[in-house]
């Protein structure tokens, strides 16, 4: 073998490793593009014809191909733990509101639990809710009145 060749098929695998890295990296970076300029050259470097070079190319490709098949199998298997997809639930204090239940809020009145401008927080009956000033803006404190609830949105308006 040539001494070009050889380096052809470092610069291929060195090419094909960058690619691997990148499939557990999240986004497309250095090393996606860095693997991919790396492979061309590879498969440029490799081959003495087009022919050769086709071939290498597929071989690449096939490489590649197999390469993300396994860590996708990897990754749904629990054993290994995703650099990428978050796979613990975030605990919080939200509450979903199903639409029917909100119809039942409509003339409820509470507190604004925050500034409203126009949206924030109010709080009806110790539960605080996000909503949205109906136009003007709302004090901190303020006696607020439910006045519309549209795509699932709480709109309040102020009282005096």
């Amino acid at each position: 073998m040539e001494l070009i060749n050889i380096l052809g098929i470092v610069v291929l695998v060195i090419g094909i490793v960058l690619i691997g890295v990148e499939f557990y990296m999240p986004g497309f970076g250095l090393p996606g593009i860095a693997g991919i300029l790396c492979i061309a050259a590879g498969i440029y470097l490799t081959g003495r014809d087009n022919a050769e070079r086709l071939i290498v190319g597929a071989i690449a490709v096939g490489v590649v191909a197999v390469m993300l098949v396994i860590s996708m199998i990897v990754f749904k298997s629990k054993k290994v733990k995703s650099p990428i997809k978050l796979d613990t639930d975030l605990q919080g204090k939200n509450i979903f509101i199903e639409d029917t239940d909100m119809k039942s809020l409509m003339g409820k009145k509470g507190v604004a639990y925050t500034d409203l401008k126009p949206s924030g927080k109010a709080e009806f009956d110790g539960a605080r809710l996000d909503v949205l000033s109906e136009s003007e803006f709302i004090k901190k404190g303020q006696k607020v009145t439910v006045a519309e609830i549209k795509n699932n949105k709480i709109f309040v308006k102020g009282e005096d």
